[in-house]
């Protein structure tokens, strides 16, 4: 019963790292420093703040790697971290560390779906607006439409004529 318990506890405690192995160097990924991973034929690019990893291997793996953490793949061809994210403008993605990836029309708007749900799962958060549409909404908002009572609407009356 206790082997049981900790194959469990064993299973589901989360990787910290992936390993890189090249022709070239090996090495150790933080998980959670990774910003980009790219596949470019059969090479796959791990772009981290600070350096660009290159080794042969399968996308698929890795995405098994980061499941259940703030990953998203967009296109089959590459797996973003939500946790790096600047901001999204047009059609770049950019990230705290300054560096910027483009993207097509259809996985961009996948992208923004996926990093919205992201942000609001951490509050507090705002929804903007644009502010002539933000103006109206608050205007409306604070105007109040009570039904008056008989005695208040004579009150408003003497006031008004007064």
């Amino acid at each position: 019963m206790q082997q049981h318990t900790v194959n469990k506890m064993q299973r589901s405690k989360l990787p910290e790292f992936i390993s890189v192995i090249s022709a070239n160097s090996c090495a150790r990924i933080r998980i959670d420093d990774i910003e980009v991973i790219e596949q470019d034929g059969r090479k796959i690019h791990v772009i981290t703040a600070d350096r660009d990893y290159t080794f042969y291997g399968a996308m698929n793996t890795l995405a098994e790697s980061l499941n259940e953490r703030a990953f998203f793949r967009p296109i089959r061809r590459m797996i973003i971290n939500l946790d790096h994210i600047r901001d999204i403008s047009g059609f770049y993605i950019n990230f705290n560390s300054g560096q910027s990836v483009a993207m097509g029309r259809n996985a961009m708007a996948d992208t923004k779906k996926a990093y919205k749900r992201y942000l609001l799962r951490y509050p507090p958060y705002t929804l903007w607006e644009p502010a002539g549409l933000m103006h109206d909404a608050v205007a409306e908002s604070i105007v109040h439409h009570e039904p008056l009572h008989e005695d208040e609407m004579t009150d408003n009356q003497d006031a008004l004529e007064a």
